[in-house]
């Protein structure tokens, strides 16, 4: 068994910029959004496909975001400029208080295609539209290739091309509430990139993949922030040459589980990817996460984690992986 040891930070920089604060027009806000990563790679250690950790990057400081959302009325927005497709699609409540990446932005997608995520944003236009009050839809069409980090390290090199094609993504999403509180919310997207992909084996015409994403309230204490949650995510390609075939995740959150520690939150939680007959030589790779956030105070809270990654997608000699890290957050 090897054993090794790395260390990885990231620092984020956001404004947000209200028109109206500015006594300018109604209904319009800039956003831009710096970031710098900096450290070692977990994954190069552990072989897993599915990074164990969600700031894994290049040492690179990027202007990440910056883009201008118009809020037309209560029911219809849009947003132009470079945005990270994952802070509007493919998003579980529950599921993004866990480290390992899959159960931020499912492998379904981020695997399968190159799209507009962490750590390289690209150019987008999104629309928003609340059909009824408990029932949004989200529209989307993305540059089709943000380029590597080695490729695009600042984050604006735009190649707006035929060849990279467009991702578009499309998300109806369904809240269900009581007492003015959401209880469940249902998401179900699909998706399509144009890209052409010349592989070894095929050529692979364009990708295409839908998913599903549930996050329940299961129950609530006195102070409405604590209790226990839980979340559901599935995704399917259907474009056979995809990497990833399949995608299956899910786990359970409880905050304020510990008396007088109303703030900390404990997680559990699974990953599983299942790979295509493209991959043939590649078992199927499961991550499974228990983590502790210590919320020491409203700036400082440390987050200990244990994940065990069991077959490793990406080296095949490493049979199972045991990582332990603890992440330091502090926000102002």
């Amino acid at each position: 068994m090897g054993r090794g040891g790395a260390y990885l930070g990231n620092i984020d920089l956001t404004f947000l910029l209200e028109t109206q604060n500015l006594g300018l027009w109604k209904g319009g806000r800039f956003f831009v959004y710096f970031l710098n990563n900096h450290g070692n790679s977990l994954s190069t250690l552990m072989g897993d496909l599915q990074a164990a950790n969600n700031i894994e990057a290049e040492s690179h400081s990027r202007l990440y975001e910056f883009w201008y959302e118009h809020q037309f009325n209560a029911q219809f927005s849009v947003l132009l400029g470079q945005h990270n497709l994952n802070s509007v699609f493919a998003v579980s409540d529950a599921g993004s208080f866990f480290v390992n990446s899959s159960f931020g932005i499912q492998p379904d997608i981020s695997v399968n295609v190159p799209t507009s995520i962490f750590p390289v944003a690209t150019l987008a236009a999104v629309m928003s539209w609340k059909i009824k009050p408990n029932l949004v839809l989200y529209s989307a069409i993305y540059d089709g290739d943000p380029g590597s980090e080695s490729e695009n390290p600042n984050s604006i090199n735009w190649r707006l091309n035929r060849s990279e094609g467009v991702m578009n993504i499309h998300e109806l999403q369904y809240h269900s509430q009581k007492d003015s509180l959401t209880q469940t919310t249902y998401k179900l997207g699909f998706w399509n990139h144009s890209q052409d992909i010349e592989t070894e084996s095929a050529y692979k015409p364009r990708s295409q993949g839908i998913y599903f994403i549930a996050d329940k309230v299961f129950s609530k204490e006195s102070d409405l922030s604590q209790g226990l949650n839980g979340f559901v995510q599935a995704g399917y390609s259907l474009t056979s040459l995809n990497p990833v075939s399949a995608y299956l995740g899910g786990g359970f959150v409880y905050q304020g589980i510990f008396p007088k520690r109303d703030d900390d939150v404990l997680g559990l939680a699974v990953a599983h990817s299942f790979f295509s007959n493209l991959w043939r030589t590649v078992k199927n790779e499961t991550a499974i996460e228990l983590t502790y956030h210590f919320n020491s105070s409203r700036a400082f809270s440390i987050q200990p984690n244990v994940q065990y990654i069991i077959q490793p997608a990406v080296q095949n000699d490493i049979p199972n992986a045991l990582m332990g890290l603890v992440r330091l957050n502090y926000s102002w």
